[in-house]
């Protein structure tokens, strides 16, 4: 469906924080129903260590001032780790930093995935990220402390930042079949720096299990919370929810 002036915003506006590596954009706008518009703001990222992962959230307020003269239906700080480094309860932390600059309602990527989770009635899940081990370790807690059981999390190697940072699909894809899945109730894969959406539907079909991304779950918390309920093909259980 086209949209003449402003109509492409008519059902939500979402706002978008993420690191300058990330590839939200790309995700978003392929594969948001029609009727929904993004912002986007960059945000300076070293890397995915705890010291890098700190420096970008302390940006967070800055950025979100940027979308304090116009109406959105929800600002996104779209970063798993960078939302959940500091613990138990820094999601909401950043939520609130959002809301308090912006004047909107605030997201985070991890708070998208505790939602996804207690959407899909499941808690046990195995993680695979693209983090180095002291990252892994964070967002390992932090999904425990937050009720989950984490069987296993793994991190495949790509934790830089730059144009040759970001595995394939291919490699992805491999690595998860290789990972042992016995006692999990779902699989995710963690990070907004990887492209993930067109893994979704064939992981779920060839591991046996749902699937939470960053991306997928980051797409349905800010639609669901913009009360966009639209049940999107190909991107897993969570969407037909």
């Amino acid at each position: 469906m086209y949209y003449r002036d402003g109509m492409y915003s008519m059902r939500a506006r979402i706002g978008v924080i993420a690191p300058l590596d990330d590839q939200v954009e790309y995700a978003f706008n392929k594969y948001a129903p029609a009727g929904v518009s993004f912002d986007s703001t960059r945000l300076s990222f070293p890397g995915p260590t705890p010291e890098g992962l700190i420096y970008l959230s302390d940006q967070l307020e800055e950025a979100a001032k940027m979308y304090a003269k116009k109406r959105h239906d929800v600002v996104l700080f779209g970063c798993t780790s960078g939302s959940c480094i500091k613990g138990y309860g820094f999601d909401k932390e950043c939520i609130q930093r959002i809301e308090r600059a912006s004047g909107w309602p605030g997201l985070t990527t991890s708070t998208a995935v505790l939602e996804a989770f207690q959407a899909l009635g499941l808690s046990k899940t195995v993680v695979m990220t693209p983090y180095p081990d002291e990252t892994n370790e964070a967002e390992k807690k932090f999904l425990e402390d937050n009720g989950l059981e984490v069987t296993s999390i793994t991190g495949v190697g790509f934790n830089k930042v730059g144009e040759f940072s970001h595995p394939s699909k291919y490699f992805l894809y491999r690595k998860a079949k290789q990972l042992k899945t016995e006692g999990a109730e779902v699989f995710f894969l963690s990070c907004m720096g990887l492209a993930t959406m067109e893994l979704v539907e064939i992981l779920e079909e060839d591991l046996g299990m749902p699937v939470i991304t960053s991306h997928q779950a980051s797409l349905w918390a800010c639609l669901r919370h913009s009360r966009v309920n639209d049940k999107l093909p190909g991107l897993g259980k969570l969407f037909t929810i």
